[in-house]
């Protein structure tokens, strides 16, 4: 049985793990590139100077994302950090994966407004899918819903030799098959 992942490659993994910004930050962002296209409408040296370094800054953090790659061909991988297209990262020796583990992602982001606004919270809805050798050594190879975590969670088991999936978001833990 042979199984393709993300990219197509059977034997190549790759994927967006994380995003470097919150939800908030986001916005932000795209506030700053409606601020860059009207410095960029000025049509004055300055504003044409400013719109374009506004312009650059938001996309660099609007498209920085963590992201692993895995040769099970091989048995290398390696997390890196990519912004438009650039990987920034070193290929390490695989370990020895004993178990492949879902847990939810936990994460929470504040929002506190300025000036004696009320702080919310948001959270994520996501499951990251991970790769260990014990308690110390894992690597995180997806963040995406449920459904795409447990799919991805039984292609890669299948490429491991059928290294157990433990589904961690169950109390108590249990065994996907």
């Amino acid at each position: 049985m042979t199984t393709t992942l993300d990219n197509g490659n059977v034997k190549m993994y790759d994927a967006k793990t994380e995003e470097l910004i919150s939800p908030v930050t986001k916005v932000l962002c795209y506030g700053v590139i409606l601020l860059a296209a009207l410095c960029i409408l000025s049509l004055s040296v300055f504003g044409l100077v400013l719109g374009f370094i506004l312009l650059g800054a938001a996309l660099l953090f609007l498209t920085t994302t963590k992201r692993v790659s895995i040769d099970f061909e091989n048995s290398v991988y390696r997390e890196y950090t990519s912004t438009f297209g650039v990987k920034v990262g070193e290929w390490k020796k695989m370990f020895d994966v004993k178990t492949i583990t879902i847990t939810s992602s936990g994460k929470v982001f504040s929002n506190n407004v300025a000036m004696g606004g009320a702080q919310t919270y948001s959270s994520s809805s996501k499951f990251n899918l991970n790769l260990k050798k014990d308690n110390y050594k894992k690597i995180v190879i997806a963040n995406a819903s449920y459904d795409e975590v447990v799919k991805k969670a039984k292609e890669v088991s299948a490429l491991l030799n059928g290294v157990d999936i433990m589904d961690y978001t169950k109390k108590p833990a249990v065994v996907i098959r």
